[in-house]
This record gives structure tokens, sequence and C-alpha cells, in this order.
């Protein structure tokens, strides 16, 4: 937010502000806009900071001849036209969607690029699921949550968290990655032997996705056969050994795409390796002919990009210039990356 701006007006006024990124809009007035923090993340698409919202007017809640405090910004309408000519805005984010005001309702529609958490019906682990999904949405990923014969997973500590679909539902080419959440339900009701858990874990390797997990998570990819000849470790190494695992002391392991941890300390460093392996992951990963055309003209490509055109952010103005970020143009840049205020490649134009 900029309090600035909101400075003009008294503390009984509202000022409103989008996100640039999804359009999701807050009401605050200038005591609240000034006390945020710039740097919390968007609470709708998890994409954007605070401090690159926009000031928009506020219909229905500031005087419409009063606009002095409104700065003058180039953003795009965030409101879709049907046949008729009538016009909806795309996101109605005024009424309470998921039950806390705040987490955004599950999207099955978006382009964003989607994590799958799998955890027991009963008895899982609140940190192992909480600390990495937290993770995962404020670096702009989505996350559906999968368990087995329920609505609502419960914790060992009492926690109730509501599931997004039953095993049997998921279609993993949604997703780029699994995570199998730990606890100990996945002892006692045993769910590394479980077929429909065990089933989710070996297509998720066949399709060559990073698949992570974290405590007693690893003996459904053990008895799954993920782990045999592999490093690895989990709260119980015992059984991961028995089933081929080369056992690691280290807190966190990762062996190609399939990354385990040993517990809920582990929690925050399991999450940043899932992301930090996806990150690296390649398009052409599995192509090998691809990848040798592809180094046989990184030197073409890189001399051509270097005088590629140069893009602007529509939300903050920033230049994309090829020249200044190693000769790579562009169009080359993963569809996954962002403006560093968070805009998305589509809100950018040649220049």
């Amino acid at each position: 937010m900029s309090p600035a701006s909101a400075q003009t007006a008294s503390d009984t006024d509202y000022t409103c502000w989008q996100c640039p990124v999804c359009g999701y809009t807050v009401i605050l007035t200038p005591a609240e806009a000034e006390s945020i923090d710039p740097y919390t993340l968007c609470p709708n698409c998890y994409s954007a900071y605070a401090g690159n919202f926009i000031q928009v007017y506020c219909s229905g809640y500031a005087p419409e001849d009063d606009q002095s405090n409104y700065p003058d910004q180039d953003y795009e309408p965030y409101w879709e036209e049907d046949d008729t000519g009538s016009q909806d805005f795309k996101e109605h984010n005024s009424e309470d969607r998921s039950g806390n005001g705040l987490a955004p309702a599950l999207d099955t529609g978006s382009s964003k690029e989607k994590i799958l958490m799998v955890l027991p019906p009963d008895q899982y682990q609140e940190e192992e699921l909480n600390v990495p999904r937290d993770y995962f949405q404020s670096m702009g990923y989505q996350v559906h949550l999968a368990s087995k014969g329920v609505k609502t997973a419960t914790g060992m500590s009492g926690e109730r968290t509501e599931v997004d679909l039953d095993l049997d539902e998921v279609k993993l080419s949604d997703y780029i990655a699994v995570v199998f959440v730990g606890g100990e339900g996945i002892y006692s009701q045993e769910l590394n032997r479980d077929p429909d858990y065990q089933k989710i874990a070996k297509s998720a390797n066949a399709q060559k996705k990073i698949v992570g997990a974290i405590c007693l998570g690893p003996w459904i990819l053990a008895d799954a056969g993920l782990l045999k000849g592999k490093k690895a470790t989990a709260s119980e190494t015992d059984h991961i050994k028995s089933k081929g695992a080369i056992v690691s002391d280290d807190a966190v392991v990762q062996d190609g795409k399939i990354i385990t941890a040993n517990g809920p300390s582990a929690s925050q460093e399991f999450a940043e390796a899932v992301v930090a392996a996806l990150q690296a992951s390649s398009p052409t990963d599995g192509n090998s002919d691809q990848l040798d055309k592809t180094e046989a003209n990184a030197a073409a490509s890189s001399n051509a990009a270097s005088q590629a055109a140069a893009w602007r952010c529509k939300v903050c103005g920033y230049v994309y210039n090829p020249a200044e970020n190693d000769g790579v143009a562009f169009e080359d840049l993963p569809d996954t990356w962002k403006c560093p205020c968070g805009a998305p490649k589509s809100k950018f134009v040649r220049v």
C-alpha cells in the first residue's frame, strides 16, 4: 500500500486497493493502509506484494466527487464483457469464500501451477502440512489437498482440514508435483500398503513429476518401489531401508526427482527443496535429443536474444532488457517467471 497517497484523506474515509495480478480488492481506512507491511502477499493469488497494490475508486464506499487522492495509474480493468455487452467483475471477493475470509477458495480453472498434497484421513502431522503449504502458496503455487474417504481430515493435535479431492478423483496431469504429508496415521492405518496411495506415488514418478514425502510419508514411496537404490530419509528409517533405500542422516534428501525429509522440524527446508527442484526442472527433461539441440544452438540463441526487444511491465513499469539479463529473450523466459513486482509475463508489453 502507498501510505503517502492515503494520508490526504481523513481517518474516517475509505480507500480501495487492488492486486495488479488477480484483481483482488481490499477496502481500508488510511490508518489501516499505512500500517500494512508492504511485503505482505496478496491473500488471493499469493503473487503480488501489498506494496504493489493499485489504489482504485471505491464505488459505493468513497464519494464519487472526491477523487483527489487517487493516483494516476495505468492498470487493466478487472472485468469481462459478455455477448450482451454487460460487464461482470472477474473476481467477487466481498464474500467469505473459504471460512476465514483470507485464503482463496479452490479454483480448478486457474492457470497457476498446482501442487498436490496427499495426507492421511486421520492423524496427519499438522506442521508437515501447514508449513509446506504456506510456503508453496507464498511462492505462487496453488495447492490442492487429497485424502481417502473423507471430506475433512484430522490432525494428530486435533486440527481439522477440508480436503479438496478424494484420491480416486485426482488427475495427475493437473499437477507439477505430489507431496505426501506424514503423521501417525500412515503407520496406524497402514497407508504405505494402501494401493490407492501407492498408485498416486507410482503414477507421479512415471510421469517424471517431483515427488516429495516427509516423516512417515517416505514409507509410501518405499512400498511403491520408488526408493530402491535411492538416497532417502524418514522419521523411522528401518522400513525404507528394508525396501532398498540408501538411508541418509540428512534432514532433507534429494535423489533425482524424489525428495524426502525426516520429520516436522525439517518442514521448511523440505518445502524449499521441493520449490527449488521445481524451479530447476527443464520443460525438455527426458528428451535428450532436444537437450543436445539446445546446447548446440546456445551461442546463436544467446546472440539473437541479446538483440531482442525489451518488454515493459504494465503494472509497475519495470523494463526487462535481454541485454542486461545474460542475453535471455523475454519470449524464452519460463511461463512461471514473474516481474519483481509479482506480475506474470502476461502483464508485459513489447517496447
